[in-house]
């Protein structure tokens, strides 16, 4: 057509091509946009123009871009006025309305930009490049064209969903099901190499409830319907990776999801290209003719590969090594060696090595022994603390003020109150062959950071201890009121009590054993016998619920406690004088959430097992039997919490019961007591309905204690309520335990009066375990292992304050009590900003001694019972 390839560069030459292209995607029913072909064109006579002169080409080949071709069928309508009427069947396909229909979500989002981009465009040439806003407002509604929606018909369903699919091997799957009033969907959409499943809000929903309320999330259903549909079109999706993928993504959209209607598409890849229809993949049609090797090169070229395969890089052997090299590898070894040695012989933790290896990394040195010894000795002088053969101790109000010093640290307003409640805990402990009653204080308006084992100011009995009364606080008087801390037991020793044996073994009321289950829902009339012999009557007595503050719902009080002591022993459960005489009121003690939950979710436990145990089989059957649901709980075990907790056959009963062995402590009991445990596989189906009930019952409790930062007036009074109610229809035992009769009369009064997490015991439980460590660790264990335990607490918690001034002032005040707290507020705390490296490295140089051990407390709370709580709480199982 063209005798010289110059000919072609002129511009009657391009717009002659470009009218040719033209005319040939009009052929195919295919359309781009001028500019795009004008500069396809020029691109491609440029292109031969630059090859080999002496080859005469014949053909031009012109390159357009996939993105750039669009169907003529796919148009968008703008219309200018109101009164041109658009048919409903030119929009949607009458088979959407009677049917159900598929979505390709990729090819919609493609086909709303593009004709959303061709509203634009036709926009912008309209108003000659000027604002295009009131060009769009005259137009009254637009026409949106869409090939991506694909009618389906139903199919047999799976599962409890409705299946809707086409003919097509390859076709997107879609699932329905109603069920309380909920509508769930599912859409399965295969591609060449993935996979797109986009389902509803009502999925979503379900699996961040049940994380928002036990932290685990649940898409068992989701994959289960996912691996359906994968089979049916025999895709081999990455199933390994399917629940993780599918919880990353529902995580993601947490913050953001709300209950209105929601649509989730999550793309699941495929384990094996398999051929799936690559023409459902490609929005646009690949129409350029193919050419041999031989036509390529001669339209653009002789190609060359720019380097060859990659060899491999071989060291050249070499017989003998040099002397030197070799001495320095066996003197390396050696060293090594040596350093393990040192390690294993002086049982240096991991976690220690780790420190002095980071420490002399970044200082540059490692200081002497000597120093060290020297420098440990001058700050053990600083603690005025005392000790005899069986103890150490600092006075009270030396303790006191370096409490309220610490807590001022986490509180900067605290000389704004006018009374500051400490918390005195206490706790026993067994270290090797010693019974040791650690005690330790802290300031409650301080907040929960006080709590922690670092910052509790350790204590031991001293005879001060009621001495204390007010403390100055900068020019201010402040009272100070002791509030008691501890377990059950420990409240039993403090108050005198009888114990959980007894007939009244409530710490705060005197409701009677028998009487434990009552509450506001169950209150009743209970006919009693009174009297002997001819003064013998039978009496009515109304039986309610009881109160820890109201002394008319038998709430206990010390008046009430000395005047029975003076009639009778025992009487009410009060057996003696309180340890601190009147110290301590029963309205300063608050119930500890830590082993309210241990021991009610061990009774639970304890109950179920029991259950379980009851085969209704007799010798070798009933040992089948129990053995299969043995091997079901260890499998459930070792999936949620490992080996560490496991079930076998209690060999001390002839009965061949279940037995548990090993510590279940907070955090594992979480994991354990989830959705999925076996209830229907080792109960029967009304007790393992009802068990199922129940702890949930208990988890929306704690969680209402945990998680909740604002009080919701009546909501924890309800949900104990309901426990209790539950837990008595249960038939897991006819009877309740002190702790379940907390929960169902005291625990909501509480949560009213007190903040619960003030009164939280894991600080103190992990603070024994630290003591254990100290003692064992301590450098003269044979000499006074008391007095370098807290010589060591006090130089950790002294530790908090990296600045030594800081250091200084809360000694001054802990001994005088003079430190000015008006002028500290405009210097050092208004600076606290200026000292970034405040508050990570200063706790992590002690860090290590409660971490030492992390191999062995992955899910452990560091929590920790006595044996004579254990024994105490058996007996009353037993006797009740």
């Amino acid at each position: 057509m063209y005798e010289s390839m110059a000919e072609l560069k002129s511009s009657h030459a391009i717009d002659n091509v470009v009218n040719k292209v033209n005319t040939i995607l009009k052929r195919k029913e295919k359309k781009a946009n001028k500019n795009v072909i004008v500069k396809a064109c020029k691109n491609a006579v440029s292109l031969l123009w630059s090859k080999k002169k002496e080859i005469s080409p014949t053909v031009l080949t012109i390159y357009l871009p996939s993105n750039g071709l669009e169907s003529i069928q796919d148009i968008v309508v703008p219309n200018a006025s109101s009164d041109e009427e658009v048919s409903e069947s030119r929009v949607v396909d009458d088979s959407i309305h009677n049917d159900s229909f598929s979505i390709n979500v990729r090819a919609l989002k493609n086909e709303l930009s593009r004709q959303i981009g061709h509203i634009l465009q036709s926009a912008r040439e309209r108003t000659g490049g000027k604002s295009i806003i009131n060009s769009l407002r005259m137009s009254s509604f637009f026409t949106l064209v869409f090939k991506c929606i694909k009618p389906l018909k139903p199919v047999p369903p799976i599962k409890d969903y409705q299946q809707y699919r086409s003919d097509d091997s390859m076709s997107p799957i879609l699932l329905l099901r109603a069920s309380n009033e909920k509508n769930y969907l599912l859409q399965f959409y295969p591609h060449s190499n993935s996979v797109d499943v986009t389902f509803n809000e009502i999925w979503i929903e379900e699996a961040l409830s049940s994380f928002n309320l036990v932290g685990v999330m649940h898409v068992d259903d989701l994959s289960y319907l996912i691996r359906e549909c994968a089979l049916t079109h025999n895709i081999n999706l990455d199933v390994e990776n399917l629940s993780e993928t599918l919880k990353t993504e529902i995580l993601s959209c947490r913050s953001t999801f709300s209950s209105a209607s929601h649509l989730l598409t999550v793309v699941l890849n495929l384990e094996k290209k398999d051929c799936m229809r690559a023409s459902d993949d490609q929005n646009a049609v690949d129409d350029h003719q193919s050419f041999s090797t031989a036509e390529i090169d001669t339209i653009i070229g002789r190609t060359y590969t720019t380097r060859g395969i990659k060899r491999s890089y071989e060291e050249d052997s070499i017989a003998i090594e040099p002397n030197r090299n070799k001495y320095r590898e066996i003197k390396l070894s050696k060293d090594k060696r040596d350093l393990l040695h040192l390690k294993d012989t002086y049982h240096i933790t991991d976690s220690a090595f780790n420190a002095i290896f980071q420490f002399i990394k970044s200082k540059k040195k490692l200081c002497s022994l000597a120093e060290i010894e020297r420098l440990r000795k001058e700050t053990n002088s600083k603690f005025p603390i005392l000790f005899t053969k069986t103890s150490a101790y600092v006075r009270f109000e030396y303790a006191i003020r370096t409490a309220i010093f610490v807590a001022r640290k986490h509180e900067p307003k605290l000389e704004q109150f006018d009374t500051l409640n400490v918390r005195f805990n206490m706790d026993g402990t067994l270290i090797g062959n010693k019974h040791i009653v650690a005690i330790s204080i802290n300031c409650i308006e301080g907040g929960y950071p006080c709590q922690s084992s670092k910052n509790l100011v350790p204590l031991e009995f001293i005879a001060d201890i009621k001495s204390v009364k007010q403390i100055s606080l900068g020019t201010k008087i402040v009272d100070i009121r002791i509030r008691l801390g501890g377990d059950l037991m420990n409240a039993v020793y403090v108050f005198g009590l009888a114990g959980f044996s007894s007939n009244y073994p409530c710490i705060f009321c005197t409701q009677h054993k028998d009487d434990l289950h009552v509450t506001e829902d169950t209150a009743y009339d209970k006919t009693v016998t009174e009297g002997k012999g001819r003064n013998k009557r039978i009496a009515i007595v109304h039986v309610g619920p009881t109160s820890y503050r109201d002394v008319t719902k038998r709430a206990r009080s010390l008046a009430e406690q000395a005047s029975c002591l003076a009639t009778k022993a025992n009487d009410l459960g009060y057996k003696c004088e309180p340890l601190f005489g009147d110290l301590f009121d029963y309205q300063d003690y608050c119930v500890d959430t830590l082993h309210l939950k241990l021991r009610v979710f061990d009774v639970i436990l304890k109950d179920i097992l029991s259950h379980a145990s009851r085969t209704g089989k007799y010798g070798a059957d009933h040992l089948n039997i129990i053995e299969q649901k043995i091997e079901i709980l260890n499998k459930h075990c070792e999936k949620t919490i490992g080996k560490r907790f496991f079930f076998q056959v209690d060999s001390d009963n002839t009965n061949k019961t279940i037995a548990s062995h090993g510590k279940l402590s907070g955090l594992l009991q979480d994991h354990f007591f989830i959705d999925s445990f076996p209830y229907d596989d080792i109960l029967d189906d009304g007790i393992a309905k009802s068990a199922r009930i129940v702890v949930n019952k208990f988890k929306e409790i704690l969680h209402e204690i945990k998680h909740t930062s604002i009080k919701r007036k009546g909501v924890l009074k309800r949900l104990s309520l309901e426990f209790v109610k539950e837990f008595r229809q249960s038939g897991l035992r006819t009877t309740v335990t002190p702790y379940i009769h907390i929960i169902g009369n005291h625990l909501y009064e509480f949560d009213e009066f007190n903040n619960l997490g003030d009164y939280n015991m894991q600080g103190v439980e992990k603070n024994n375990n630290l003591l254990s460590r100290l003692y064992f660790s301590s450098t003269n264990p044979a000499k006074n292992p008391l007095l370098t335990m807290l010589q060591t607490s006090y130089r950790m918690l002294e530790m908090n304050f990296q600045d030594e001034k800081e250091r200084n002032l809360m000694r001054e005040f802990a001994r005088m009590g003079v430190y000015d707290f008006v002028e500290e507020d405009t210097t050092e705390f208004e600076s606290e900003s200026d000292s970034a490296d405040y508050s990570p490295a200063r706790h992590n140089k002690v860090d290590y001694l409660e971490n030492e051990d992390a191999s062995d407390q992955e899910f452990s709370s560091d929590t920790r019972e006595t044996e004579e709580e254990y024994d105490e709480e058996t007996e009353l199982d037993k006797s009740m």
